[in-house]
């Protein structure tokens, strides 16, 4: 009897040492590429009907605070920060604090019709600002569009146990479509 009441506060005490030994997981290094999959036959433009003008490039960097309940964004500029929190009861995140305008773009294959639900996922929020400030650089070149974007996003440990740091790079080539008669 002795031996059975050892080995099963043995192993209690093993259960609770084990759990209370829980660490943060590390957060792997990640790079992400995508690259537009319309050709230049999918434009239905001959060369003659465009210019490229230049090639430009436009970068987003995000730090996210992660716990179990909360999802917290910034941008360094302080342009936005966001605040998700997770119902316990249902498991659904909503945004609670929000500062500032998120400011998101989209590419021509990227537009999703849901465009006001805003996911708790800064891996999203990122590649999106990149993509609105690409948008706008193309718009100062004078461009009516851009061809072959590159998307390249990086993920990376913040300063704390919980924080990761998002960076995303977008570059593509901006064209100007030729008048008629011209």
């Amino acid at each position: 009897m002795y031996k059975k009441v050892s080995i099963i506060v043995i192993a209690a005490v093993c259960a609770i040492v084990i759990s209370s030994c829980r660490s943060a997981l590390p957060v792997i290094p990640q790079a992400t590429n995508t690259v537009a999959t319309a050709s230049f036959k999918d434009l239905n433009l001959e060369r003659e009907d465009y210019v490229v003008l230049n090639t430009i490039s436009a970068e987003a960097t995000l730090t996210a605070h992660y716990t179990s309940t909360t999802v917290w964004v910034e941008d360094p500029n302080e342009e936005f920060s966001i605040t998700w929190v997770k119902d316990l009861k249902t498991g659904v995140w909503s945004p609670t604090q929000i500062k500032g305008i998120m400011c998101l773009g989209y590419l021509s294959n990227d537009y999703s019709e849901s465009l006001m639900d805003i996911p708790p996922y800064p891996y999203w929020i990122v590649r999106r600002l990149a993509m609105y400030r690409l948008i706008n650089a193309a718009k100062v070149s004078g461009g009516d569009g851009v061809i072959e974007p590159t998307i390249s996003t990086n993920v990376e440990q913040g300063r704390g146990k919980g924080d990761i740091v998002y960076k995303t790079t977008a570059s593509a080539k901006v064209i100007k479509i030729k008048v008629d008669g011209k």
